[in-house]
């Protein structure tokens, strides 16, 4: 079965935003807001992020991290939903290098995603980054 225009619109945009928000080294809340709704709610090896929780994680990441590289193995979409499994990699400011696996479930709604729900495997890091899909300030 093809997939519909909105559901490769939805897995267009999930896409996009990793592109944004991650894989540029700048804080950009403008393009949070572009891609996420303040509706938002992230839940992320048994931690969950609302929409402000998840504006902090991202200045977070961009502060520890970067040269951030998102790598999309698969997507799929079906409906208001879309399942990845992609990779990221990004060099530590601190230094070293950190590389996670993520298999997500993304919903969509009126444009914007309002759901993830992730599981991460640490590929390459060290103990203390094992919360990187998750990290607060």
């Amino acid at each position: 079965m093809r997939p519909t225009r909105q559901e490769e619109f939805n897995k267009s945009l999930v896409e996009r935003a990793f592109q944004d928000v991650f894989a540029s080294d700048a804080f950009n809340e403008d393009a949070i807001a572009r891609y996420f709704s303040p509706r938002y709610v992230q839940k992320t090896d048994g931690r969950t992020l609302d929409f402000p929780g998840f504006v902090a994680h991202v200045r977070e990441l961009k502060r520890t991290l970067k040269n951030v590289k998102i790598t999309f193995e698969r997507a799929v979409a079906e409906g208001a939903s879309v399942v990845s499994i992609h990779r990221a990699e990004a060099e530590k400011v601190a230094g070293g290098r950190i590389a996670i696996r993520v298999f997500a479930l993304f919903v969509i709604d009126e444009g914007k995603i309002v759901l993830c729900d992730e599981l991460t495997h640490l590929e390459q890091g060290t103990a203390e980054d094992r919360d990187l899909a998750s990290r607060q300030p």
